[in-house]
């Protein structure tokens, strides 16, 4: 005797299907993620910062944002995945020498990932810092940051 075949519903974990039963379900407008996929790619900043070469750094302590401006002692609110911002003490060579001695407290955002060598960089900076007005004109308080 033969029974009446009903659908039965079935679970089965996205990391189970195959590729092409996974391609099928976007087709179909089937929304799925495999677990883990939600978390965002690492970004970077190319940090200058003791290093001449640069190196690839997150949430550095301390960044040189240029060959004029370097912050010290950051404190990272956010980071990535499309910008980051941070605040910390503003000195550079446009304010030499007062500002060795008593640098600028500054924010800073970075912004504008761009992919180089499979990895996601920050190309822009913007700096705000309450600046004394002969100053303004000669900090670089935005600009493109480099990347490797």
């Amino acid at each position: 005797m033969r029974l009446p075949t009903m659908p039965v519903p079935v679970r089965v974990p996205v990391s189970r299907l195959p590729a092409a039963g996974v391609a099928g379900l976007l087709i179909l407008g089937v929304a799925c993620a495999a677990p883990g996929s939600a978390k965002e790619p690492p970004v970077y900043v190319l940090n200058l910062y003791g290093a001449e070469e640069g190196r690839s750094d997150q949430k550095p302590g301390d960044l040189t944002v240029s060959e004029f401006s370097t912050l010290n002692g950051v404190t990272w609110q956010s980071w990535g995945p499309t910008r980051a911002a941070g605040s910390g003490e503003l000195t550079g060579s446009w304010c030499l020498p007062q500002c060795m001695d008593t640098p600028y407290t500054a924010t800073v955002t970075l912004s504008n990932v761009a992919a180089v060598k499979g990895k996601g960089y920050f190309t822009k900076y913007e700096i705000t810092a309450q600046l004394p007005q002969d100053q303004r004109d000669k900090a670089d308080l935005t600009g493109t940051l480099p990347t490797p």
